[in-house]
């Protein structure tokens, strides 16, 4: 039975476009897509993994994988409040054209609420690609078989 370590990548709609690549004890080893699982071969004892997209990547995951032993790790985006962030401000930037398409009057805090969503969301997405970009990937270990 070979020793192996297999990366399993979540589906995401915002990095569905960029294969992930992978690298195993500072090496990188192959590419994985979204939504895809590959299966890396390694020498028994401890490995570091890590994923890595354009110059943003994941913290290293250290495993130690004894002699025929599958280890399962998954990989996904590490901005975890992303999708909540972009509704929101979908939502308010939309009400804005809403509001004048149904004649109704604009209240004077709207702007200062659309501000107040635009400015976190900015911020936070900034923060993922210059401070953050180290996190901007996760990498989990999963004890179970991620082909469920």
């Amino acid at each position: 039975m070979a020793t192996k370590i297999i990366l399993n990548r979540k589906n995401e709609w915002r990095n569905r476009a960029r294969g992930f690549k992978v690298w195993i004890d500072g090496k990188e080893v192959g590419t994985i897509a979204d939504g895809g699982s590959e299966a890396y071969p390694v020498e028994p004892g401890t490995h570091k993994l890590q994923c890595k997209i354009d110059w943003c990547s994941s913290p290293e995951l250290e495993l130690t994988v004894q002699e025929g032993e599958t280890r399962f790790v998954q990989v996904g985006s590490g901005m975890k409040y992303y999708s909540l962030f972009t509704a929101l401000m979908v939502l308010v930037l939309l009400s804005g054209p809403v509001i004048k398409y149904l004649q109704l009057k604009v209240p004077e805090e709207f702007t200062y609420l659309q501000l107040g969503v635009l400015v976190p969301f900015l911020l936070y997405y900034l923060y993922y690609l210059s401070f953050g970009r180290n996190r901007y990937l996760e990498l989990k270990e999963d004890g179970t078989n991620l082909f469920r």
